[in-house]
């Protein structure tokens, strides 16, 4: 459970003693907690600093949808409780039981990290090429944890594709003894040293069949990897540490493997890889090689479909022109990427077809962005696609990059955070307005 960019405390499964308590000269009695903390039902639910007949009185927050609570007290319909900002009362009917699934589309700078959330589950998906992931989760998101004592468990961490800005951000994460990891999910491609590289190709040797380039070197189990040639320097820093974090398993998935499928708050929470493919030549697996390393290593990235309920996230790391055009025919006639919410390729790259765009169709398209002029991302081509290939009525097309700020009177940087919750049935997105108060913090939109 997380706390919304807002360190909490967390609260107990536990049943608490009745006790009698007046409040306006009424004789109440409170009801038994079975438990200690619930999740806000509705999006911006609104806390409000007093209750008085029967009705909330000043509001002095607004919190999200799945945004954890605990509960002090309670009178009727109202309870109070203590949450990210002010503490105060909420309406019972803007409780639930049920998290939902929570997404966090971080500002990592140029590069992708992203943070999923639902139930048990704490999965990262790239982590940026610096330590903006790792200082979102030990100053703010899990400092709760840390706080206690208590070590910091990631599920699943997933590799897109071993491009700096999408890994890198991993290293000193698994270097803190604070974090334990189940599954490292990765694509299987890696990068060599230029100096003495005894390859074709800086990802590994190629072959030639039918007219095409195939690229061979493919790894699977990272932490069993026993390879003579030198890896890049970024790759193997991130290698070294991979040996000394605790990891149950580090494997390779490819287009049809489903890394979770559970029932889940009872709805269905799904991801399920729609690629990288692998060929089959010679009765060796290799993957397609495109133009150059750079194409073929991002054109190969993770492609994840995250279900939740009825509705549907994809997560296509860096693909390209090439492979979008690869998936296309792969899948043909059958679409597998219409979804709800997409997150935008390659960090908003001019370098995509206008035929996938139309495939996923999204209701809105989150870009992840830094400001690294030689990429000039996002393109102005692909946030006017973003909108134009959409099924909404009126798109929503975020940016990492835009919603951050720089607050001049205290001289810093304000990072910028999409916010997705659903559940289930219903999916808002939400930034931080630049010019906020304590009771609305938010700019909020229903996904649809």
């Amino acid at each position: 459970m997380g706390f919304d960019t807002f360190p909490l405390i967390n609260g107990t499964s536990q049943s608490a003693p009745i006790d009698r308590l007046f409040i306006k000269g009424i004789l109440t009695i409170k009801h038994i907690i079975m438990t200690k903390f619930k999740y806000a039902s509705t999006n911006e639910a609104i806390i409000y600093e007093s209750v008085i007949n029967r009705k909330g009185k000043k509001p002095i927050n607004k919190i999200l949808m799945g945004t954890y609570v605990e509960i002090i007290n309670e009178n009727g319909d109202w309870v109070e409780v203590k949450s990210a900002g002010p503490d105060g009362w909420m309406n019972s009917s803007d409780l639930s039981d049920d998290m939902g699934l929570k997404i966090f589309f971080l500002d990592v700078g140029q590069g992708d990290g992203v943070l999923l959330e639902v139930g048990k589950y704490k999965i990262l998906i790239d982590a940026g090429p610096n330590k903006s992931m790792y200082n979102y989760l030990t100053k703010w998101q899990y400092k709760y944890l840390i706080d206690k004592g208590e070590k910091i468990h990631i599920d699943y961490l997933i590799v897109s594709h071993f491009d700096i800005d999408h890994y890198k951000g991993f290293i000193k994460i698994l270097d803190d003894a604070r974090f334990t990891f189940g599954t490292i999910v990765h694509a299987g491609i890696l990068k060599f040293a230029a100096k003495d590289n005894p390859y074709n190709s800086g990802l590994g040797d190629t072959i030639s069949s039918n007219g095409k380039t195939y690229l061979t070197k493919i790894f699977d189990n990272l932490l069993t990897v026993n390879e003579q040639a030198s890896f890049n320097r970024d790759v193997t820093a991130f290698m070294k540490t991979l040996q000394n974090a605790e990891i149950q398993k580090a494997k390779r998935y490819e287009q049809g493997d489903i890394l979770i499928d559970k029932q889940i708050e009872g709805q269905n929470f799904r991801i399920e890889v729609l690629a990288p493919f692998i060929e089959n030549i010679n009765n060796n697996k290799v993957f397609v090689y495109w133009e150059d390393d750079g194409k073929t290593i991002n054109g190969h990235s993770l492609v994840l479909k995250v279900t939740f309920g009825n509705r549907t996230i994809l997560l296509g790391g860096d693909l390209n022109t090439f492979s979008q055009n690869y998936l296309i025919e792969k899948y043909a006639p059958n679409n597998p990427f219409e979804v709800d919410v997409a997150k935008s390729c390659h960090h908003g790259s001019s370098d995509f077809t206008e035929n996938f765009m139309k495939l996923i169709n999204p209701f809105a398209t989150v870009i992840s962005s830094g400001d690294n002029e030689g990429h000039a991302h996002p393109r102005a081509d692909a946030i006017g696609c973003a909108g134009k290939y959409s099924k909404s009525k009126r798109p929503l097309v975020y940016s990492t990059e835009l919603a951050r700020s720089t607050d001049l009177k205290n001289q810093k940087i304000l990072y910028g955070m999409i916010n997705l919750r659903c559940n289930g049935h219903d999916i808002y997105m939400s930034q931080m307005k630049e010019v906020k108060n304590n009771s609305d913090l938010w700019d909020s939109y229903e996904v649809k």
